[in-house]
């Protein structure tokens, strides 16, 4: 059968169509789908066949499109005065909002934290420094060996990304898992709205877990949830209950190089 009508019989079945974002490496390049052969008017509609029984065929042949709607629909004295099935516009769920994109840093150094801070390039403060200074009260080190990486987000620039933060969600915590896997931490410092929002669960507003320290599942880590260093830098009276939080992690010890 062609696409249409392919994606007709799951849908009338109730099964959920997948479509995949993008191309995964290594795979199988995609095949353009067999659409419908658009047939002339004078064409006689398409009929769809029944297995053969003892009682007479209908007079008229009856559309695919009247078959598909007596599955999805229980049979009532006429199709038009169906009245509309409540559960199905119950279950409408509201668009996803949209969520713009925004951009992390990420903090590396040789102390075992790992520091996801929110981005703002156009406020042109002296973050780095902020961050350097803490890092080194927690543990003298080298500071040349802290580096800061820039990630955006989407991850993946591609139309089938709808921006939601379902979206957002999904993509940073398979970053995450990949990140701490190749370069195991044993603290994780989320600096700001964005950076909370979208590696916390769903269930952890930023506001409600503001300064608290708690473990970030699956990976059983000690996450502390502190305001930006932007935010920081605006209002430095937020630097004394930063101190206060990391207190916990003291003392930590540098590995060796």
């Amino acid at each position: 059968m062609n696409e249409y009508q392919r994606q007709a019989y799951l849908d009338a079945l109730g099964m959920e169509q997948y479509v995949p974002r993008w191309l995964m490496p290594y795979a199988p390049m995609p095949t353009a789908c067999e659409l419908p052969v658009v047939e002339p008017p004078s064409a006689a509609p398409a009929v769809a066949r029944e297995p053969a029984t003892e009682r007479a065929p209908a007079e008229t042949p009856r559309p695919v499109a009247d078959f598909l709607n007596d599955m999805r629909e229980p049979a009532k004295p006429t199709r038009r005065e169906a009245p509309p099935e409540p559960e199905r516009v119950a279950a409408a769920e509201p668009p996803a909002e949209r969520i713009e994109p925004f951009t992390l840093s990420i903090w590396r150094s040789p102390l075992p934290i790992l520091v996801v801070d929110a981005r703002q390039p156009r406020a042109a403060m002296p973050t780095d420094r902020l961050l350097r200074n803490l890092l080194q009260a927690l543990a003298p080190h080298d500071a040349q060996r802290v580096s800061e990486e820039v990630l955006p987000w989407p991850l993946v620039n591609h139309k089938a990304v709808r921006l939601s933060a379902d979206d957002a969600r999904a993509e940073l915590s398979t970053w995450l898992e990949t990140e701490l896997t190749n370069r195991p931490v044993r603290h994780l410092l989320l600096m700001g709205e964005s950076a909370a929002r979208f590696l916390l669960p769903e269930d952890k507003p930023y506001d409600e877990v503001l300064w608290q320290s708690l473990p970030l599942s699956p990976f059983d880590m000690p996450t502390l949830v502190a305001p930006s260093l932007l935010e920081i830098l605006r209002n430095p009276d937020l630097k004394r209950p930063l101190w206060a939080a990391v207190q916990p992690w003291l003392p930590m010890d540098v590995p060796a190089s």
